[in-house]
């Protein structure tokens, strides 16, 4: 199964579950029996337990030596860069309370990344707020673990730090069976600065995998797929990779300003 989404606000970069109302959510039975997208591609490589994530950027066009995953977005022979992060951690964390950090959308304002131009940590985000609807600016309290596992499609804004732009996002549970969960995050309309495009729609495009390998232990490995429209948002790949590395530290709850920064 490739993600797509048709339906389609402003910032750099932020990609962006539950107490389990069935084994899959509804909406998401394809990703149940599907065994190609994920185990496509270069294998993800796993330090040992416990250890720091490996994190990969990836410039790639076409389908030859692309990261697993990346069959499973729409176009993936688009010229694209391909940001991997891939960890095996030990966690006390039950799945419905992983899952749940997903929906907790205003927690992100806890996030902290290493800014490459400054040579600090600073916070990802100035805003995150959980939206009633789709281009929708009315906040509303975090997502639940039961609307979730709807499979529904929800959304969210967050202000990026840097821009100082707000985003709107599409926050979406793929996959939730005992011991795999699978999520996806992307930007929903056009990400703009100084008038110019720097992203199209699902330009800044994540999938997050969670996979448990035995009891506590979970291989964590996440995707991002950067289709820059300008100039402005090329060249930057330690800033891709510090914002997937804090987002997770965040979602598995590790300190995200923890030394050494992965890019510095």
């Amino acid at each position: 199964m490739r993600v797509s989404d048709g339906r389609s606000s402003k910032g750099l970069w932020l990609a962006g579950v539950l107490t389990c109302v069935a084994p899959v959510a509804a909406g998401t039975s394809e990703w149940a029996d599907d065994a190609g997208c994920l185990s496509s591609g270069v294998p993800p490589h796993y330090a040992a337990l416990g250890s720091a994530p490996i994190v990969q950027a990836i410039r790639q066009t076409g389908s030859a030596g692309i990261p697993a995953g990346a069959l499973c977005f729409d176009k993936s022979d688009s010229a694209a860069m391909w940001i991997t992060v891939a960890s095996l951690i030990r966690s006390p964390d039950a799945p419905n309370t992983l899952i749940g950090r997903f929906g907790a959308v205003t927690q992100l304002l806890g996030v902290q990344y290493w800014s490459t131009t400054d040579q600090k940590w600073r916070p990802l985000v100035s805003s995150a707020y959980a939206t009633a609807t789709a281009r929708s600016t009315e906040p509303r309290v975090d997502y639940s673990a039961a609307e979730l596992a709807t499979g529904q499609d929800r959304y969210y804004e967050t202000t990026d730090t840097r821009s100082g732009r707000g985003v709107e996002y599409r926050l979406r549970l793929l996959l939730n069976q005992p011991g795999r969960i699978v999520i996806e995050t992307a930007n929903v309309e056009p990400i703009k600065e100084w008038g110019l495009t720097i992203y199209g729609p699902e330009g800044l495009h994540t999938l997050y995998f969670l996979n448990e390998r035995s009891s506590g232990v979970w291989a964590y490995y996440s995707i991002t797929r950067v289709l820059p429209r300008s100039f402005l948002a090329e060249g930057h790949e330690k800033s891709y990779i510090n914002r997937a590395v804090a987002l997770y530290r965040h979602y598995v709850s590790l300190p995200t300003n923890a030394e050494p920064p992965s890019a510095p």
